[in-house]
């Protein structure tokens, strides 16, 4: 089975560095809540991309629960399996700023790091299994034929297990047709 396992807000902590960007105060466990949450901060997409600089995404931390997800997957599944599958930002500095933090933090995973903004569903086949965060890219990575594992966080459907991701995720992966 061949998996991908999305980056933000799954491994690294994308919030946390918006947050930081803008002065703002952050609590991983609990917020945000929605995905467009910088409008509450009367921030403009624009301005919002502004700041995902190279620097911005290459200085950015793992999830507080980052690096147990990603060892839960690949005690599941061999490394040669496993691939990191992102959406950029706009930013063009988005591209070469994943790709190093990347090489930075998996030096062995560089090289199966797929950054598109293709829907993530056109890699979907029964053998394939999406880890990811967000509701949509879970329910249409399923709908075209592949397998999914949503990663509870605040803004998604499973936000009432968010203090459970892990657990939750394990569970999944037990639970997998493989």
């Amino acid at each position: 089975m061949k998996v991908f396992l999305d980056l933000d807000s799954c491994i690294v902590d994308f919030n946390r560095g918006t947050h930081r960007a803008f002065g703002k105060i952050y609590n991983p466990k609990t917020g945000p809540t929605q995905w467009n949450y910088y409008r509450e901060w009367g921030i403009t997409f624009e301005e919002f991309n502004a700041v995902c600089t190279t620097e911005f995404w290459i200085g950015l931390d793992f999830m507080h629960d980052g690096l147990d997800i990603f060892d839960a997957v690949s005690n599941k599944f061999p490394d040669k399996d496993i691939y990191f599958l992102t959406a950029p930002m706009p930013n063009p500095g988005s591209w070469p700023g994943k790709v190093e933090w990347v090489r930075r933090h998996f030096s062995t995973f560089w090289k199966r790091l797929i950054i598109t903004q293709a829907p993530k569903s056109l890699l979907a086949k029964p053998d394939t299994l999406l880890v990811d965060d967000k509701d949509e890219n879970i329910a249409e990575f399923v709908a075209a034929g592949g397998q999914g594992i949503l990663v509870p966080r605040p803004w998604n459907e499973l936000h009432g297990w968010a203090n459970e991701t892990l657990q939750v995720v394990k569970n999944s992966l037990e639970g997998l047709k493989t």
